[in-house]
C-alpha cells in the first residue's frame, strides 16, 4: 500500500499536471505506475487526488450535431413551434422528449396525435411503455400505437439517449 507521503514535491507537481490536462483517474494510476514506478490502486489513488486537493477535470459532453430540414416550410412550422410542444406536421403522431423526467421513468414525453389528441408517454425501469391520454375518452387505434412507437423509437434515437 502507498501513500502521499512516499511522494515528492515534484511527483505531485507532475500529477497535477496530468489532472489539469484531463487525465482521468485511471490514467493517472497507470502514469504513476509506468513513470515513477508506484503501485497505488485505484482506491489509493482517488484518495491521493483527495488528499492533494487535485481536481479531475469534467468529461466535455459533444453538442449533438443537428441536421438542416431540406424544405422551408418545415423549418417556418419548426420556428414557430415549441421545443416541449409536440405538433404533427406531415404524419400521424409528433413525440417529444421531457427535459423534466417523470417520477419513476427512465425516460418520458409527450405525444401528439393526428387530430389532435395528446397524451404523456413513459418508459419505466422495467421497460413497460405508459401512456396517459389528456382526454379520458381518448384510446388511440392500433394504426396510432403503431405509428406512436416508431416514432418514439426514432425520437428517442436521434436523442442519444
Amino acid at each position: 500500500m502507498s501513500t502521499a507521503k512516499s511522494l515528492t514535491d515534484e511527483q505531485i507537481a507532475m500529477i497535477r499536471q496530468w489532472a489539469d490536462d484531463g487525465a482521468e483517474l485511471s490514467d493517472i494510476q497507470k502514469r504513476l505506475s509506468e513513470e515513477f514506478e508506484i503501485k497505488f490502486t485505484y482506491l489509493e489513488t482517488r484518495f491521493l487526488l483527495e488528499d492533494q486537493k487535485i481536481e479531475l477535470k469534467p468529461k466535455e459532453v459533444p453538442e449533438p450535431v443537428q441536421e438542416e430540414d431540406s424544405s422551408e416550410d418545415e423549418a417556418v412550422e419548426a420556428e414557430n413551434v415549441e421545443e416541449d410542444d409536440p405538433v404533427v406536421i406531415g404524419s400521424e403522431v409528433a413525440v417529444t422528449i421531457d427535459t423534466v423526467l417523470r417520477p419513476g421513468a427512465l425516460i418520458s414525453g409527450q405525444a401528439s396525435f393526428a387530430g389532435g389528441d395528446r397524451a404523456a408517454w413513459w418508459l419505466d425501469q422495467e421497460g413497460r411503455l405508459g401512456l396517459d391520454p389528456a382526454s379520458p375518452e381518448f384510446r388511440p387505434t392500433e394504426d396510432q400505437m403503431r405509428a406512436f412507437q416508431i416514432e418514439l423509437q426514432r425520437t428517442i434515437q436521434e436523442s442519444g439517449m
